[in-house]
C-alpha cells in the first residue's frame, strides 16, 4: 500500500491518502468456493468505510448471515443470486443491492462464471451467523475484540 501526504492543510489538519493496487491485493480464501479481500478496513486505516472485495467461484456460496448495519452490494462480474427469506434476487454486472441491518441473507453463484461484487458498510460492521453467534472474519480487517 502506498500512502500519500498531501502537500497542502486544511484547519491545521494534514490528509493521508492511502492506494492499494488491485494487482497487490490478497484475498483470502473462505468456505463455499469464496475469497475475500478487505480494500477499506480498519487495518487499512479507514476509518469510517469498509470496503471489501469478495469473489465467488461457479457453484459457490455465502452461508446464511446478518450484520448489525445496512450493506451494499455493488455486482462487478458474472452473476450472485442473493437469497432473503423465500426471495431470491439476481444480481447482474452494475447492479446495486441495499440490505437493511439485521437482515438475514445469503448469496449463491448459480451462474457459470467466477463473480465477484463489493461489500460496502460502515467501519464497525460486524458479522452474524444465522443463529446469532458473531463471526470475526480476518479478511474484514476488524479490530480483534479483547
Amino acid at each position: 500500500m502506498l500512502t500519500i501526504k498531501s502537500a497542502w492543510l486544511t484547519n491545521l489538519t494534514e490528509y493521508v491518502m492511502k492506494l492499494l493496487r488491485f494487482e497487490n491485493l490478497e484475498f483470502f480464501p473462505t468456505a463455499g468456493g469464496n475469497e475475500s479481500a478487505g480494500l477499506a478496513t480498519h487495518e487499512r486505516g479507514a476509518t469510517e468505510i469498509s470496503l471489501v472485495h469478495q469473489r465467488q467461484a461457479p457453484g459457490g456460496f455465502n452461508p446464511k448471515h446478518f450484520h448489525n448495519c445496512e450493506e451494499v452490494m455493488r455486482q462487478l462480474t458474472g452473476q450472485s443470486t442473493v437469497i432473503i427469506d423465500e426471495d431470491e434476487i439476481l444480481l447482474m454486472p452494475g447492479d446495486t443491492l441495499i440490505v437493511p441491518a439485521q437482515t438475514p441473507h445469503s448469496i449463491r453463484n448459480l451462474g457459470a462464471e467466477t463473480s465477484e461484487w463489493l461489500i460496502i458498510s460502515r467501519q464497525d460492521v460486524r458479522f452474524f451467523k444465522e443463529d446469532g453467534t458473531e463471526l470475526r472474519p480476518a479478511w474484514a480487517g476488524q479490530p480483534q475484540l479483547a
